[in-house]
């Protein structure tokens, strides 16, 4: 994007070498529009080197980013709505220096032709796919267009931009999956201005310099330079050095939609917007006009509309938090998806530059797909669960359509995939009220309403999340006198706890007001430090009879159940403040509850912990023995 107008590819020096190697041939090696647009090229260049010398008083022939803008000015170039002037002054300057490589290269073929053979003339293709055709087949003999060919095209009709026929689509699609060689065949009809004629998106992008940290090439190069790459990857030329782009090529079978996907990923660097919004808009006109339906269809655009979101999680992102894996696989949705967005990332990295795909970054996003993938094999994510999670998430927007619409995002984000799975948008817009709010570092927050089941309790508790909190609350609810069926916690990214209890009276069948209020006074005792609950839960025990039918204490650690974290599931006879002692038993082996599922069968309880240890990193091996001793020391009789 800092050219050499003198000395680099297309510059004044090929300009002049054409001419010496016509006076040494002796022979016109240029057609008469070729000849003009040479003409044109060295005219605008070398004004450009004058006005270079000019700006920094002495001979430099490298127009670097700091004196663009004041060339451009001199030279005459304005601002335009979608391109400023400095823009409009380097996608000049790249088209004529195009045009001067292309017809250097041509000139030498040309020079070295056999005269005694002559090029066959071929009669200019009168349909559009009859165009493509040619360019298909030049594309499917790894060659370049011969001259004959590229005349044919030169002089044939320029074809209504309009609907594809079905064999236009075809050679097109062909001349993709012929990998570099379809990659040259697209120059080829770019050079013609015949690409911009089929696909009109390709004006705005052609030439068009791109001004980031990381880009080399204008967007038209660099879209070239990605599906040749991915076509390379599709072939099965995949990096030595990168197993999961050869694991991703054997997850996908459309190589049609990764192709399309590759070349319009950036179409919408047009100067409009945002190039994601506006390239998904564009690819979606692009692929009608084709005939390109159903899942190639869905699958190219979706790649255009997601080729950012590895790359940005990956290097912005928590990859230690469970809920952005499970955001991410619910955007993503299905394997083969993610096998296509992680090539396109591999491709478009390596057509933008090394920084792009620095080690560094390569592991980080390497990292989010694998453990993406795991959510995808364990079930904790697939299609039909990304789309549960996304219409659940749409209705709960609705029903808050009167709470400020970032509060709502704001909630929407901190707020754990597996509480909005867990919960039916009527429930979590209930819930909102309580939770979004700031939390202070010592207040508790309380909703008890009446349940689905006759007699039943839903209550939510919300605090600051803190070691010993759940046992806290279930101590606190076992000596108000209420009995805990079912218990799911949460923790938001803000470390704020989220409990939800079904609870029954444990005298009553209706539990009266001075129950709940008992539960808030023992509760902020207890986070006061007032009172002891062990001793206070061990006499309330006393007054209750043993379970009616004793089973054995079972305690299950799954290492493997989650990339994150530990799952530890507890099975026990049900019995006063049962969900206290487990919980407080958690507590004591140092061990942070992330999530939290308790559930009763009759007279007997199944509660599962999703825990980290104090350094937010999965139990060791090693501790294994001990959370199965601690628990059976505590539990058994």
């Amino acid at each position: 994007l800092e050219p050499e107008v003198k000395e680099g590819a297309g510059g004044l020096r090929d300009v002049a070498t054409v001419g010496w190697l016509q006076r040494a041939t002796g022979r016109e090696l240029l057609r008469s529009g070729e000849r003009a647009a040479m003409e044109a090229a060295h005219e605008f260049l070398t004004r450009v080197r004058s006005a270079l010398h000019l700006e920094t008083g002495r001979r430099t022939d490298r127009l670097i980013a700091e004196h663009q803008g004041a060339i451009a000015r001199a030279m005459g170039f304005t601002d335009e709505p979608r391109l400023p002037a400095v823009d409009g002054l380097m996608r000049v300057l790249f088209e004529h220096a195009r045009q001067v490589a292309y017809l250097t290269q041509s000139a030498f073929d040309r020079a070295s032709q056999d005269l005694s053979r002559p090029v066959p003339e071929i009669r200019p293709p009168s349909t559009p796919a009859a165009m493509l055709t040619i360019a298909a087949r030049a594309a499917e003999d790894g060659r370049p267009l011969t001259a004959g060919e590229l005349g044919a095209l030169a002089g044939a009709s320029r074809p209504d931009p309009g609907t594809w026929t079905q064999d236009a689509r075809r050679a097109f699609l062909r001349i993709l999956r012929s990998g570099d060689a379809g990659v040259t065949a697209l120059e080829a009809l770019d050079r013609l201005d015949l690409l911009a004629v089929f696909l009109p998106e390709w004006a705005q992008v052609r030439c068009r310099p791109q001004r980031d940290p990381y880009h080399r090439f204008t967007v038209d190069v660099h879209l070239l330079d990605a599906l040749a790459r991915m076509g390379r990857m599709l072939a099965g030329d995949v990096p030595a050095d990168d197993p999961v782009a050869a694991e991703a090529v054997a997850h996908v079978d459309d190589h049609d939609a990764l192709l399309l996907g590759a070349l319009f990923h950036d179409i919408g660097k047009n100067g409009e917007g945002g190039h994601v919004a506006v390239g998904e808009r564009l690819t979606a006109d692009a692929l009608a006009r084709m005939g390109v339906s159903g899942a190639t269809r869905e699958l190219a655009l979706f790649m255009v509309a997601r080729h950012l979101l590895l790359p940005d999680t990956a290097t912005r992102r928590d990859l230690t938090d469970d809920g952005l894996i499970l955001d991410v696989a619910a955007a993503i949705a299905t394997p083969e998806r993610l096998a296509a967005l992680y090539l396109l990332v591999v491709a478009d990295a390596g057509a933008t530059s090394p920084a792009a795909w620095s080690p560094w970054r390569r592991t980080l996003v390497r990292e989010l797909v694998a453990k993406v993938q795991r959510a995808f094999e364990r079930g904790d994510m697939g299609a039909e669960l990304a789309q549960r999670l996304t219409d659940r998430i749409d209705r709960l927007r609705e029903l808050l359509i009167a709470e400020p619409s970032r509060e709502v995002e704001r909630h929407i984000l901190r707020m754990p995939r597996s509480y909005f799975l867990s919960m039916g948008p009527a429930q979590a817009a209930r819930h909102f009220a309580l939770i979004a709010p700031p939390v202070g570092a010592n207040e508790v927050r309380s909703l008890a309403v009446e349940g689905a089941r006759a007699g039943a309790y839903e209550l939510l508790v919300v605090a600051m999340d803190r070691p010993g909190l759940l046992s806290w609350i279930a101590g606190a609810l076992s000596l108000a006198g209420l009995s805990i069926r079912t218990a799911q916690a949460f923790t938001t990214d803000d470390d704020v706890a989220v409990d939800l209890f079904e609870v029954e009276g444990a005298f009553e069948p209706q539990i009266p007001e001075e129950r709940w209020r008992e539960f808030r006074s023992v509760l902020r005792k207890v986070l006061e430090g007032r009172i002891s609950l062990d001793h206070r839960v061990d006499e309330k025990r006393r007054h209750y009879p043993p379970p009616r039918r004793p089973s054995p204490v079972t305690v299950e650690v799954d290492q493997d159940a989650s990339d994150l974290f530990t799952v530890i599931e507890v099975g026990a006879p049900d019995r006063i403040g049962l969900l206290y002692d487990i919980t407080r038993t958690l507590a004591e082996l140092h061990l942070d509850v992330h999530l939290a599922k308790v559930a009763t069968y009759t007279d007997r309880v199944i509660d599962t912990f999703y825990v980290r240890d104090e350094l937010g990193r999965k139990v060791e091996s090693s501790a294994v023995t001990e959370i199965g001793e601690a628990f059976r020391a505590r539990l058994d009789p």
